[in-house]
């Protein structure tokens, strides 16, 4: 799949609503070690399969026939999701919880180190803050510009991508957060990114 086509399909993943706790039906609770604005809602199957098939998600919970319980995913946003039939673990809680099971945790930082973390995350953010708005700004731009001069197909193509760029300015915040806790976690010269798991509940 081209670079491109992989950042619109999590673009479209990261739009979709979040999942609330009381959406999980039954005994089915969020997994202990996931970021729950990774937790998303989904109706639309074709896209749930895409998104499995293309480890940018995995399934938490599935209707099944008459069923009224939401669709649930969990996404991936480094397109690394568990492949199908892995082993579900357990968590301390016994919640089930599916892929690797946890390290144990280090020590807790310094408010020293937590200043750095902190202080690290501010530029980021802003620097991809900046960075996502006029990208996607441009795009918006662009295919405005490109309405009047099309027809047929193509001007259904473009209707349809500019309404797909407005759902991904309004997650623009949910995009901005993974994106800056990525490329902290990225960056091995900054010691104090172990401590960001703190920091995602």
């Amino acid at each position: 799949m081209a670079e491109s086509d992989r950042r619109r399909l999590l673009e479209r993943a990261l739009a979709l609503p979040d999942a609330r706790e009381d959406d999980f039906f039954g005994d089915r609770r969020p997994p202990d070690d996931a970021d729950p604005s990774l937790l998303k809602r989904i109706d639309d199957t074709a896209l749930r399969t895409k998104l499995i098939e293309t480890r940018l998600a995995i399934g938490l919970q599935s209707p099944k026939g008459p069923q009224k319980i939401a669709s649930i995913l969990r996404i991936y946003p480094d397109f690394d999701a568990p492949e199908r039939g892995a082993v579900a673990a357990r968590s301390k809680n016994g919640r089930a919880t599916t892929g690797p099971v946890p390290s144990p945790q280090r020590g807790l930082p310094t408010a020293a180190e937590m200043e750095r973390l902190l202080a690290r995350i501010r530029e980021v953010e802003a620097g991809v803050v900046e960075e996502l708005a006029a990208e996607i700004d441009d795009r918006v731009v662009r295919l405005k510009r490109s309405l009047g001069d099309l027809d047929g197909s193509d001007l259904e193509t473009a209707y349809r991508e500019l309404g797909e760029a407005l759902d991904q300015k309004r997650a623009l915040e949910a995009q901005v957060r993974f994106e800056t806790f990525r490329r902290i976690e990225r960056d091995s010269d900054f010691a104090e990114r172990a401590y960001l798991r703190l920091l995602r509940h």
